[in-house]
């Protein structure tokens, strides 16, 4: 299946936001009680929202830990599914 964007890592949407907010990745990672390294990799998309970075995000943000954690698996997903392309075509569901 052909994609006409680009999966968007939830680091993209927390950079965002804390832009927003006028918050830095350093107060960030101290108000939340992780380090300023995690965050930095969230935020540049080498590292994944972690279900504790999720609870910890949106506790801080007013938001679900579930908001988080269905970007990234949205994320994941769509990434699996341009890694595996056509082959998932070939994959016959099982008849019931």
């Amino acid at each position: 299946m052909k994609r006409d964007f680009t999966p968007v890592h939830p680091g993209v949407i927390l950079k965002e936001i804390i832009d927003e907010l006028g918050i830095s990745q350093a107060r960030l990672a101290r108000d939340i009680g992780t380090s300023a390294m995690r965050v930095s990799h969230i935020i540049r998309g080498s590292r994944p929202v972690t279900g504790d970075i999720a609870l910890r995000l949106g506790k801080y943000l007013n938001q679900t830990p579930q908001f988080w954690m269905n970007l990234q698996s949205n994320f994941d997903v769509q990434v699996a599914q341009e890694k595996i392309g056509r082959k998932l075509n070939n994959i016959k569901p099982l008849a019931a």
